[in-house]
């Protein structure tokens, strides 16, 4: 119950600061000039903007579908596009939590579970895509740390020890993954301690998690030429970031050296590790400073909406193939419901 309300107390607070951030930069830069910005973007760029996010959306999802696909072989065969939608309604709850990286985890695992993929195979496909995109994501903010310090953008010691930090869960993540590799069974282990044995539910669990590992193992073994497939699609969905700011600059009529646009894809970033829905005012506030630092003449608000005007849209999405999705899961729950109970009147 502490634990509960310590949480609640943290994302309150950092939801407030972050709000408060976002009010004091609109009144900076003044919301007629946000506006104004906005319409001197243009339509038709801000189409071709979101087309270069869904193909890289499409990236992300196709590295997915062959992780489930190794999984399942041929018992399973969703279609890319099952995928991508998937992927979509994952993304969308992972936007509108305090947990943006992972969020929408569990409703990819629900989406698949629906499609008849086995419980432990969906966790498993899952597990080992977030964490593969999590290993890319923060080597990613942590390449633009690196570089903000080299470029003498850090007079404080902050950024050097997110980065610290960043590096500590970057090399957490990577021996989860090496150990999964050498079949050691990381999460299993840990549940194998005494402190554990007292709970039967524990018990259960710690073998389904176990089997669940063993398929994480048996994809990490596998060919040399599909793990570089795996490695090679994060690296490249990942640099899009690089190729979207690019982007977003040149129809705001500025240009932007390749070291520019990398920071800016990078270090705002951090903003959507906080316990705050998509980085509230943080993620804004990112490229603010960024701007500032960098000489960069553009409206941060201005740069953000249009990012966040996307994301609107694949909100949008994702949430209507939620509802759509789930209401045939209800639905195929009810049925199941009314068919236990008609079987248990009739044997009683």
């Amino acid at each position: 119950m502490k634990q509960k309300i310590i949480r609640g107390i943290i994302f309150t607070t950092v939801l407030i600061i972050g709000f408060g951030i976002l009010c004091c930069l609109i009144y900076q830069e003044g919301w007629s000039e946000i506006v104004a910005t906005l319409i001197n973007f243009g339509f038709i760029p801000f189409i071709g903007f979101v087309l270069i996010s869904l193909i890289n959306f499409g990236l992300y999802s196709l590295r997915w579908q062959l992780i489930l696909n190794h999984h399942t072989g041929k018992d399973v065969n969703l279609s890319f596009w099952r995928m991508y939608k998937h992927r979509m309604a994952g993304f969308a709850v992972s936007y509108l939590t305090p947990f943006a990286q992972i969020g929408g985890e569990p409703v990819r695992i629900g989406m698949l579970i629906s499609d008849k993929v086995d419980s432990k195979k969906a966790t498993s496909s899952v597990t080992l895509d977030i964490a593969i995109e999590l290993i890319a994501y923060i080597s990613f903010i942590v390449a633009g740390i690196v570089l903000a310090i080299i470029s003498g953008l850090s007079s404080g010691k902050s950024l050097i020890f997110i980065g610290i930090g960043l590096v500590v869960v970057l090399t957490i993540l990577t021996a989860f993954l090496f150990e999964v590799a050498k079949g050691g069974g990381c999460i299993s282990k840990l549940l194998s301690i005494k402190f554990f044995a007292h709970f039967k539910i524990i018990k259960k669990v710690r073998s389904w998690i176990a089997q669940m590992e063993n398929m994480m193992c048996a994809l990490l073994h596998t060919k040399k030429s599909f793990l570089f497939l795996i490695a090679l699609l994060a690296i490249v969905a990942i640099s899009f970031r690089v190729v979207e700011v690019f982007y977003i600059a040149y129809f705001f009529g500025v240009e932007l050296s390749f070291a520019q646009a990398f920071l800016a894809s990078t270090l705002p970033g951090i903003a959507l590790l906080l316990p705050v829905p998509a980085g509230l005012g943080f993620f804004e506030g990112g490229f603010s400073g960024l701007f500032v630092l960098l000489g960069i003449p553009l409206s941060a608000v201005a740069f953000a909406l249009v990012i966040r005007m996307r994301d609107i849209i694949f909100i949008t999405f994702g949430c209507a193939h939620i509802l759509r999705h789930g209401r045939h899961v209800v639905q195929d729950v009810i049925k199941k419901r009314a068919y236990a109970n008609t079987i248990r009147k009739n044997n009683t």
